[in-house]
């Protein structure tokens, strides 16, 4: 009878060990299983596309396009106000400038008269010394020789009256026979012989009538 119960007891705990180990596969496969079944949750990390070339492009082309069309705008900007600003000085600039070209005009006169004042002064100063110097050059007028002709009427030293009809001029001064001679080149003087004297001294030149003068003032 002990070992009847002792069997059974013996099967009781194999059987319940079997059980609780079957039990414990059986937990154990259906947890794998419900592992297997269960949804893989997958993790996904957001990832940004690399860009493309054409998209690296078309948005570096609309960078430029904007920067230029911002360039253009106020480049616009600015010459608009240039441009009203030159509007606006033109009339001021345009006086200052009618203003600075009638001085420069004046200035440029006045200094040219001076220019011609002074070109004047030194071209009658320059006439004069060469005339100076040509009348300086010429051969001294021999008065003596002069009066060789008058000597046949009015004597070797003018001490006798011309065909007996002039004064005797030996003792006059220069300036009366200066005055004697010119006047009968002109016509105003003379007596008696005033149409011989006038053909005397009608070729003669001022220097010659002076020299002549200077000689019978000291005959």
């Amino acid at each position: 009878m002990k070992n009847i119960l002792l069997s059974s007891a013996v099967a009781v705990l194999l059987f319940t060990g079997c059980t609780e180990e079957k039990k414990e596969e059986t937990t154990a496969s259906v947890e794998v299983k419900q592992e297997v079944q269960a949804p893989v949750e997958v993790k996904t990390e957001e990832v940004k596309a690399e860009p493309t070339t054409k998209e690296v492009v078309v948005k570096a082309a609309d960078e430029v396009k904007n920067t230029v069309t911002k360039a253009a705008e106020d480049i616009s900007k600015s010459v608009s106000t240039a441009a009203s600003k030159v509007a606006e000085d033109t009339p001021k600039v345009v006086e200052d400038t009618v203003t600075k070209t009638k001085e420069v005009v004046n200035d440029t006169v006045e200094k040219t008269k001076e220019v011609v004042n002074n070109v004047s002064k030194e071209a009658a100063a320059m006439v004069d010394s060469m005339t100076k110097e040509k009348e300086e050059a010429k051969p001294a007028v021999n008065g003596q020789a002069l009066f060789a002709s008058c000597a046949a009427c009015h004597g070797q030293n003018g001490e006798k009256a011309a065909l007996g009809k002039s004064q005797i001029i030996k003792g006059w001064d220069k300036q009366q026979v200066l005055d004697a001679l010119n006047g009968y080149k002109n016509g105003t003087y003379g007596g008696a012989m005033k149409g011989v004297m006038t053909g005397q001294v009608a070729t003669k030149t001022d220097a010659e009538i002076d020299a002549l003068a200077t000689y019978i003032s000291n005959l």
